[in-house]
């Protein structure tokens, strides 16, 4: 299943020495402009192999070195390619201030203003996406390759089997846990031992509590993850363990794959992943008519229920590049709607971050992911901490999985390191 992340580090052939601080942005005509091939390293999508002999075939005079494997920030290998020297010139990475954020401040990643204003590229992007990558720094260092939009994931012939409706808030959705657990169904699966869904699960639910509003002022600053209401977020868990709605120790136990094969074999009748894993599914042959999804049901009356989203994965440059104007074909490529349409057409499961032209066909649970981010998301927060206050967050979902500790401390750990962060 996609997204299961592992620790990966590979130096790459050939040699570059790292440019020397103050040599400008990232330019056609830039200095160290000596090669014209490009080393990428990023994960294996579908339309991995058709994106890159269509861009070769568009730039005869430009030859792509990509090597296939997913790229951990949790273990330092992103950091130690990057501070290698031999490292490859693009990468795809996590996105957000925990991940890009930290390497640009490290000085280890290319500013991208300079091609985006020359080229044009900033229109062909969501104006959200392209507010959300110069958030943390000010400046662009980032291309999105797509978003990730999480909602609930349920089993429809469990719930017809049951006489159980979509619950509309939270007491529905605790008592359709109940209702399930009763009859003997695991009412809800995840798998946190790898970190990412616990955190979809947990930015979820503090989604239903604290709503789209609060939830923005604390990414942004002014608002403080110690507020009652995102710590009710964290009591939601809690009392989801401990009404038998979700067995904490499993969960922290499995990874993220292991949950959702369970999940797609008929293990548990509700999940929270992005629409990616339901287009994985549906690639990988299963029968995903049975299956649909609904933002996490809110607590308060009157407030909407919101799935929440965030930036997925981001090509960054290395800026040790010495194929700096062949690195930027490559990212007007990656701008451009014949790779989109491209992407769409051989397996894309990402929401696109681009304006989607007229008569791109995308997967329906992409273009469901697309249709919610129109109309507008919640926040998942491991993609918008700095470093230190998103490791923070996932220690907390830890520590209420294994109830080791309480909403409260919870969430003022991840408030304390927001704050030093900041």
């Amino acid at each position: 299943m996609r997204w299961i992340w592992i620790a990966l580090l590979l130096v790459l052939p050939g040699c570059a020495t790292v440019a020397a601080p103050g040599t400008g942005a990232l330019s056609a005509d830039g200095p160290q402009d000596t090669s014209r091939t490009i080393r990428i390293m990023g994960a294996d999508f579908p339309y991995t192999d058709a994106t890159v002999a269509a861009f070769e075939q568009q730039h005869p005079d430009i030859k792509v070195e990509y090597v296939k494997g997913a790229i951990s920030f949790e273990q330092g290998s992103v950091q130690t390619l990057l501070r290698s020297g031999s490292g490859p010139d693009l990468l795809l990475v996590n996105s957000g201030p925990g991940r890009v954020g930290m390497l640009a401040k490290a000085g280890l990643i290319w500013p991208l203003d300079e091609v985006f204003a020359t080229n044009g590229l900033a229109g062909r992007f969501q104006p959200e996406v392209v507010k959300q990558t110069k958030a943390s720094t000010g400046k662009i260092y980032e291309i999105v390759e797509g978003l990730d939009v999480f909602q609930v994931y349920y089993n429809k012939k469990i719930f017809a089997a049951h006489g159980i409706d979509v619950p509309r808030d939270w007491q529905g959705f605790l008592g359709t846990c109940q209702k399930l657990k009763d009859a003997g169904v695991k009412p809800l699966l995840a798998g946190a031992r790898d970190n990412f869904a616990g955190g979809w699960l947990l930015g979820a639910l503090v989604q239903a509590s604290a709503g789209r509003q609060k939830m923005s002022q604390i990414i942004n600053g002014s608002g403080s993850f110690a507020d009652p209401d995102v710590v009710r977020g964290g009591q939601m868990l809690s009392d989801l363990i401990a009404k038998g709605c979700l067995d904490g120790g499993q969960a922290a136990a499995l990874d993220g794959g292991q949950a959702q094969a369970a999940f797609w074999k008929g293990g548990g009748a509700m999940t929270v992943v992005p629409q990616g894993s339901m287009a994985d599914a549906r690639h990988d042959g299963i029968d995903v008519s049975q299956y649909g999804a609904f933002p996490m049901p809110p607590v308060d009356a009157g407030q909407e229920a919101l799935p929440t989203a965030g930036l997925a994965l981001s090509w960054v440059v290395n800026k040790s590049t010495k194929s700096r104007s062949a690195v930027v074909e490559w990212l007007r490529w990656l701008a451009s709607p014949e790779y989109l349409k491209l992407t769409a057409a051989k397996g894309r499961t990402l929401v696109p971050a681009q304006v989607v032209p007229p008569g791109t066909v995308l997967d329906p649970a992409v273009q469901d992911g697309l249709e919610k981010v129109a109309k507008g998301t919640g926040f998942n927060p491991s993609v918008y901490l700095p470093d230190a206050a998103k490791e923070a967050w996932y220690q907390a979902v830890q520590g209420l999985l294994t109830r080791r500790t309480t909403p409260e401390h919870a969430m003022q750990g991840v408030q304390d390191k927001m704050g030093a962060g900041r």
